[in-house]
């Protein structure tokens, strides 16, 4: 086989379960007539600039935080064993859980008591 096969994925210093995957992040990018090279886009230069080496674990950190908003603020927890891609996470639209019965409050449950 070809390449470097020390790339890609990395285990991290802490833990042997866990490791690093490579994936692709598309960075929009124009030609400059100048030079004939293509320069990435401004926003992208300075997101780097500002965070420096550390940019790829901010853009971790941010996709952590915009995923604990969009599960806080679109889904509630029920009573079933946290399993799975969406564990015990409801969406916001269900009043009540359809495997384990519980309901999201007690408005939602005197609201829809034929359900």
């Amino acid at each position: 086989m070809v390449g470097n096969h020390n790339s890609g994925r990395k285990k991290t210093q802490n833990s042997e379960n866990t490791r690093m995957g490579k994936k692709t992040l598309y960075i929009k990018q124009e030609l400059n007539h100048n030079t004939g090279k293509w320069i990435d886009d401004p926003v992208f230069q300075w997101f780097k600039r500002h965070h420096g080496a550390q940019w790829q674990t901010q853009v971790r950190e941010y996709m952590r935080e915009d995923v604990e908003h969009y599960k806080r603020t679109s889904f509630w927890q029920c009573k079933c064993p946290n399993v799975g891609l969406l564990g015990n996470y409801v969406p916001n639209r269900m009043p009540k859980c359809h495997i384990c019965g519980s309901w999201k409050n007690k408005i939602s449950k005197l609201r829809n008591m034929g359900i």
